[in-house]
């Protein structure tokens, strides 16, 4: 039988040892699989080393020959498609005029109807190709723009030179330092015409980069794309009809070369520079507007080079370059499991917004194109709202990101107060509080069980 003293030695013990426990037992850590959950989120889970996928397939580029330099360029996208000996020095014949025309037209702007008076010093400049205008005759800005880039007009360019500078040797300076402004580092001019000079030259790319400017000025394109342009009359001359000179916007010279998407630009040729071509095309449906530049090509027997490589230029992108839509709002990515419901235990997820990018048409959407999503949480509670942001998506191709956007839920899920209710006793009973308390009231409980017997004790033996 067990004596009173071994008793009180064992609840002692018993009392000693949840005392010890409570700390370790109240520390218990609650939702710990959630609170991991909630670690980076927003971020895509993907390492640098899963970017370093197979490389997509090098698409070859379009076939040209017979020429120096070439350049091909994306506007809406500000992509270099294709390049062909970009820095190799050449002669700029024409497109020389381009840089004349964004110099003009920065001289003048808001200020194109400024009148200017031939004299005969600018005359006196002329050689080449020129519309024919009189000492004396009153012209305006905008209509030696015109002349000079819809007929390649030299006197109309000399004009333009002594109207923004005084002297063709002062507007070649201005020439020179927009040149190094745009980056054209290899580019130097030496008359505003494009008439033969050993010092002057330009590369494709250089040339590309200047044209590219050239688009951004409000009114360049337009003239340039003009067929005819009719000048009116003036104090020296009757109207005159001036047609334009790129065999792509204009069938007057020529039909051979008539491009049906061609918007404009500049050609021309000189003896040791060759022919020259820059030709902007586009596609509205599409959305898709290119610029190609061809520098130093071969022409003989009505056979023209610049105008055959532009072409196939421009048809090559056309045909190996659009839009794909590489996500979709109707796209399911992922299900996530839901609480707290009782018509139903998940929600799917779909992109927020679709993703439509630029890419080469030999991408091969099931193959090239990669995944990656996360979702904040494993598991939703109830309520879900419909349109609700539950994670992200990133969108992959080769080593690239596309586009990320968020991932919403698709549906509305409503909370069943029952379930509600249940977890809500479920969180307290697993609570530190609901565990400490627990714990103390057990302690008390043997506390109060051990004095009880020790004031019993005392009582017995002070009758005894």
């Amino acid at each position: 039988m067990m004596t009173k003293s071994l008793f009180r030695r064992r609840l002692f013990s018993l009392a000693l040892t949840m005392f010890l426990l409570l700390p370790a037992l109240t520390a218990l850590p609650v939702s710990a699989a959630r609170t991991q959950l909630g670690e980076g989120v927003g971020v895509p889970e993907f390492s640098a080393d899963s970017l370093i996928d197979e490389e997509p397939e090098e698409m070859p580029g379009p076939e040209v020959e017979r020429l120096q330099g070439a350049y091909l360029y994306n506007f809406e996208n500000d992509q270099v498609l294709f390049e062909y000996d970009p820095e190799e020095r050449v002669y700029p014949a024409s497109t020389v005029k381009i840089m004349t025309a964004i110099v003009a037209f920065e001289t003048f702007a808001g200020r194109l109807d400024s009148q200017i008076t031939v004299t005969y010093a600018m005359l006196n400049e002329v050689a080449g190709n020129k519309i024919g205008f009189y000492e004396g005759e009153i012209v305006t800005v905008e209509q030696m723009l015109n002349c000079m880039l819809i007929n390649s007009a030299n006197d109309a360019a000399i004009i333009l030179a002594h109207a923004c500078a005084g002297s063709t040797e002062e507007f070649v300076n201005m020439m020179n330092d927009k040149a190094v402004e745009l980056g054209a580092y290899n580019t130097y001019y030496t008359n505003p015409t494009g008439m033969h000079s050993s010092a002057m030259v330009t590369t494709a790319r250089d040339t590309g980069l200047i044209a590219r400017y050239a688009y951004s000025i409000p009114g360049f394109i337009e003239i340039t794309s003009t067929p005819k342009y009719v000048m009116e009359a003036t104090n020296r001359c009757d109207f005159r009809n001036i047609y334009n000179r790129n065999c792509m916007i204009s069938k007057y010279y020529s039909v051979d070369y008539y491009y049906s998407g061609a918007v404009g630009m500049n050609a021309g040729a000189t003896q040791q520079g060759g022919y020259a071509l820059c030709a902007v095309a586009e596609d509205a449906a599409d959305n898709l507007t290119y610029l190609a530049v061809v520098l130093g090509a071969d022409g003989e027997d009505e056979t023209y080079y610049n105008y055959i490589n532009a072409e196939r230029m421009l048809d090559w992108a056309f045909a190996s370059y659009g839009y794909e839509t590489v996500l979709s709002t109707s796209q399911m990515i992922c299900e996530i499991d839901v609480n707290l419901s009782s018509t139903l235990d998940y929600v799917t997820l779909v992109p927020e917004r679709s993703i439509s990018v630029y890419l080469p048409a030999s991408v091969d959407l099931q193959r090239d194109i990669r995944y990656s999503y996360n979702t904040y949480e494993d598991v939703m509670d109830a309520p879900v709202e419909a349109g609700q942001e539950a994670g992200t998506i990133t969108v992959i191709y080769g080593d690239e990101i596309l586009g990320s956007c968020a991932l919403i839920t698709t549906s509305s899920i409503t909370r069943s107060e029952f379930l509600y209710f249940l977890d809500r006793i479920g969180d307290f009973t697993g609570s530190r509080f609901f565990r400490a308390t627990v714990v103390s009231a057990v302690v008390l409980s043997i506390a109060y069980v051990f004095i009880k017997a020790s004031i019993r004790e005392r009582r017995l033996r002070r009758w005894r």
